[in-house]
């Protein structure tokens, strides 16, 4: 039966038991007629994945939050554009992804972190990008984002292309090279399924 099909014979179900007088609490017309509950646990999140204005667009811009905003998506999760060699974050850019949020009545909830830092061995370069994500977190507190977001794979996930989406979003793609076989290992080397 299709959603529609069952809440047509819902309301009928209530009706009929309306007409024969069917009205105690717990009968199907009570039971219609109750008040949907506000979900006060869970919302829904935009994020740096589909980003609305073509594929080099801001993310906290206007054709994005307004595209967000007419599908009742009033959260972000963000992702940094430009990141310094050491990993660091800008404080400016961080504030200014805040007020382009604010101004459009968005909540600037989380954002994603890097994780090359996984794969670095123990050593100055390590230290310097932890003491980094220390500084990113920081700055990210001083414009309120309460959440940071982290994602790591020994296989990176890997994107290649865009391609058109519904209401003008481009979606990163990946397209699967024909010389595949002869593309050379990442960083992890040869990684078995088994190890993975």
């Amino acid at each position: 039966m299709k959603r529609r099909e069952f809440g047509q014979k819902l309301v009928g179900s209530a009706v009929a038991a309306g007409i024969t007088g069917a009205s105690a609490p717990g009968s199907a017309l009570a039971l219609a007629a109750k008040a949907p509950q506000k979900n006060t646990l869970m919302h829904i999140g935009a994020d740096y994945h589909s980003v609305a204005g073509g594929p080099r667009a801001d993310m906290t811009g206007k054709a994005n939050l307004e595209y967000n905003l007419r599908h009742g998506v009033k959260h972000l999760t963000a992702q940094m554009r430009k990141v310094a060699s050491d990993g660091s974050w800008s404080l400016d850019e961080l504030k200014t992804m805040k007020d382009n949020c604010d101004k459009a009545g968005f909540i600037f909830e989380a954002i994603r972190m890097d994780s090359e830092y996984i794969m670095l061995r123990n050593g100055p370069d390590r230290d310097r990008r932890l003491d980094a994500i220390m500084g990113n977190i920081q700055k990210a507190s001083q414009v309120g984002v309460k959440v940071i977001t982290h994602h790591w794979t020994v296989i990176p996930i890997r994107r290649n292309t865009h391609v058109p989406g519904r209401g003008g979003v481009t979606y990163a793609a990946f397209k699967l090279e024909e010389n595949w076989k002869e593309l050379p290992v990442g960083e992890a080397g040869k990684v078995s399924y088994g190890d993975y």
